[in-house]
């Protein structure tokens, strides 16, 4: 005879020896867990991390998860690969999510997938021959094993539907719902102030990889500064690309060719409370992406839960964004760019009322749980019907 299941309803893993077991409402992850799984998947993948890094990622994400429901607590198991069946199996799980890779062996339960992007299908010149094969590899291997995938945009259904030969499981597309932090709304002026912010900006919240384009930005800065000396563009995000390390130091001879010498500058990986200070005083946060595998990527989310104005590059993908002051322009046309920011310019600073931003925000965490709920729902019924 099964014994009856646990009464905590839902289990947070995370690798790790302590044997101490996590528990979660279903309301709380319907309404409130993508929020925090979000937070976790904007970082580069745990194993690419050295030991220190990957105990400081981790231990991140539970404290993301304790700001949402206090009382949980951590269930560590011995890995979430080799680890994770024998995890499921002990604590008699219905599903897994989310999972990104498929594990060895196959836990028996529902899996829920999910897959970035392709971007290496796409952009394949910024991967290796090696990279390209094993993204094929693992996507394939995941999207076989699961018994539904999510993803952040339907832009990545459309590319999972085309570049996949086997069976499909459901495909279940999160709806662009950017959470907003309420601590994000005080005012903390003084973080400015250790950047020496003077005068009105523009501001990129992106790393410096290859594909987010930042030359377009600094072409467009270039013209703005012609007759706006007076404004400035601020760049924030770690300054390395490993496909190409020399590839910072280009852009830099570049913005140099252009000669925007102080009024463009470069404040690498910050502490995150600052960069929400400096995008919510910024004239609006450009976004000049030429791949991303969700709507406008992880600061458009965070600009439009603020309610700041983005512009943003019309990639198929960032159309889908639904909401905020979102005004686009053709990717890599920095005189359209210019454009665009030099009528923002003349606007009048976006005011925002606070009780409005946390509304929409609950509403939007609410629509994403929802849609998290149903993907669980769906592989669980399928699971059972195999």
């Amino acid at each position: 005879m099964k014994a009856a299941r646990p009464t905590g309803g839902l289990v947070l893993l995370v690798p790790g020896e302590a044997p101490v077991r996590t528990k979660l409402t279903w309301k709380l992850f319907r309404y409130a867990v993508k929020d925090a799984i979000k937070a976790l998947l904007r970082r580069r993948r745990l194993k690419q991390h050295p030991d220190e890094t990957r105990s400081q990622a981790i231990t991140e994400l539970i404290g993301r998860m304790r700001e949402v429901y206090p009382a949980i607590e951590v269930r560590h198991s011995a890995g979430l690969d080799d680890g994770l069946a024998q995890a499921a199996a002990d604590l008699r799980l219905d599903a897994v999510y989310l999972v990104m890779r498929l594990p060895k062996p196959r836990p028996d339960c529902a899996l829920v997938g999910y897959v970035p992007d392709y971007q290496h299908r796409h952009l394949p010149h910024l991967f290796s021959s090696k990279e390209l094969t094993e993204r094929d590899e693992v996507f394939g291997r995941l999207v076989a094993g699961s018994d539904a995938m999510v993803m952040n945009a339907k832009a990545v259904a459309e590319d999972m539907r085309r570049f996949t030969t086997d069976p499909l499981p459901g495909l279940h597309v999160l709806p662009f719902s950017p959470n907003l932090n309420p601590e994000w709304l005080q005012d903390r002026r003084e973080l400015l102030a250790t950047y020496g912010v003077d005068g009105p900006y523009f501001i990129v919240c992106n790393q410096f990889w290859m594909h987010k384009d930042h030359l377009t930005a600094f072409c467009a800065m270039a013209e703005i500064a012609r007759h706006r000396p007076e404004v400035s563009l601020i760049c924030t995000g770690s300054t390395t690309d490993y496909r190409d390390p020399s590839y910072f130091a280009k852009l830099e001879a570049e913005a140099d060719k252009l000669g925007l010498g102080a009024k463009l500058r470069f404040l690498g990986h910050i502490p995150k409370r600052h960069q929400i200070e400096l995008l919510k005083h910024a004239v609006a946060l450009v976004q000049p992406t030429l791949f991303e595998g969700g709507p406008g990527g992880g600061s458009t989310y965070e600009a439009v839960a603020l309610g700041q104005r983005v512009l943003l590059s019309d990639l198929s993908v960032n159309l889908e964004v639904d909401g905020g002051d979102v005004r686009f322009f053709p990717c890599g046309d920095y005189l359209a760019l210019a454009r665009l920011m030099a009528t923002v310019l003349d606007e009048a600073p976006t005011q925002c009322d606070p009780a409005a931003l946390s509304a929409n925000s609950e509403a939007r965490l609410r629509r994403n749980g929802e849609a998290i709920w149903a993907s669980i729902d769906s592989a669980i019924i399928a699971r059972k019907a195999r």
